[in-house]
């Protein structure tokens, strides 16, 4: 029995049943909101949905796109459901576009119909007939076929995107690729030099069965199971990145841990030195060692939203603009007084190399198509080690 369920035991000795409890309890939402009553509305509603992916928060809620600066350019980011509800509490500082202040401005159309309706069991039942996302399907109808009735782009008789998936030992049997490289953290206490084994992703693409150089092809878009997702051009992936580079004597050991900032493995490549290339070509590559050694299995931290672990697999992105590690904005400015405190024009390439990927998608996703539920069917992925490439050039 975990925590939630017992919880709600609790709740329910006065009066509930082992039945209510089953009709009532909400699996999903439940898992980072314990006391989301409105879920719980739901399930009670549509008991049928119970463990689905419409048990969840995002059946009510919507996510948010903004842009920040960043080297003088504009930058493009979608926030998911769950994360553009927590910049109620925690908005980011770097955010061009207004941030949400209250529950209701992160509400899709059928979580604000039934708000309107008086958020409860029965609002839910008199808003059935309705088209809160104005797609031709009532609330009820998408309702009964598992599909968003707040997303248009989400209707009744959609087949999911056909996929090809990889397991471990078939991705293992590709051509692997090893790579030493930088990952340069924008807050982080730590910057990471580390050895990567895995797929090129030029490469995955053709195992998957599509021609990588189609000119159709808009880059692909790679997702964890927390909802985090980083895009990438069709040029990150057909060529390899400028060479890294390596620089020594960053470690705690040599700058005391007050002014340290990079961790070292212990084995570097043979001909590393210090202001030097690093040692092979740099690709966009999916990797599934590190160091020599399987990375550690992520979950989901349900306090903090964030993903812990590394592994099964993770995305590995070379520096754009190699050069040397700086502190994370968090950690500066210091007292070192020794030139590298964080500055914001060097490549801090750490936050595109997505952990636990569970999906690749090749842009465009054909017209026609329901994308993949990262957020709730993701976690299946991570705990089969296996990863799905879907999207265009995919066909059943």
């Amino acid at each position: 029995m975990n925590r939630t369920t017992l919880l709600l035991l609790i709740t329910c000795l006065l009066g509930c049943s082992e039945d209510d409890i089953k009709d009532h309890f909400s699996s999903r939402a439940y898992k980072g909101h314990e006391s989301d009553v409105d879920m719980n509305h739901f399930a009670t509603a549509y008991p049928a949905t119970i463990g689905t992916r419409l048990d969840d928060c995002q059946t009510c809620h919507t996510g948010g796109t903004f842009t920040f600066d960043k080297g003088g350019q504009t930058v493009t980011v979608y926030t998911n459901p769950c994360d553009f509800c927590h910049l109620i509490q925690h908005p980011s500082p770097d955010y061009n576009e207004p941030q949400p202040t209250g529950t209701a401005q992160t509400l899709n159309p059928y979580g604000a119909q039934y708000v309107g309706a008086g958020r409860s069991v029965e609002a839910l039942s008199e808003i059935g007939s309705a088209d809160a996302d104005g797609d031709g399907f009532t609330n009820d109808e998408e309702i009964t076929d598992s599909k968003y009735p707040g997303d248009a782009n989400s209707k009744p008789g959609q087949e999911v995107a056909p996929a090809v998936t990889f397991t471990m030992a078939e991705l293992q049997g590709l051509a692997a690729h090893d790579q030493f490289l930088l990952a340069n953290s924008h807050k982080q206490e730590y910057d990471d030099y580390a050895s990567y084994r895995g797929v090129r992703i030029v490469d995955l693409l053709t195992a998957a069965g599509v021609d990588p150089t189609d000119t159709g092809i808009q880059g692909i878009t790679v997702f964890a199971p927390d909802g985090y997702m980083k895009d990438f051009p069709s040029a990150e992936i057909l060529y390899p990145f400028p060479a890294g580079l390596y620089f020594a004597g960053l470690d705690n050991a040599t700058l005391g841990p007050q002014c340290g900032f990079v961790n070292y493995p212990d084995t570097l490549p043979e001909g590393l030195v210090d202001g030097g290339e690093s040692p092979g070509e740099q690709w966009l590559t999916l990797a599934y060692q590190r160091d020599g050694l399987a990375m550690e299995i992520c979950n989901l931290d349900i306090t903090s939203g964030r993903i812990n672990g590394e592994g099964p697999f993770r995305i590995v992105v070379p520096q754009s603009d190699p050069g040397m590690p700086d502190r994370g904005s968090k950690y500066s400015p210091t007292e070192c007084d020794d030139g590298h405190d964080y500055d914001d024009s060097k490549d801090h390439n750490a936050g595109a190399m997505v952990r636990g990927v569970t999906g690749i998608r090749i842009n465009p996703l054909p017209a026609g198509y329901e994308d993949f539920d990262h957020q709730n069917g993701g976690w299946a992925f991570i705990d089969s080690a296996s990863v799905i490439v879907y999207g265009y050039g995919i066909t059943p």
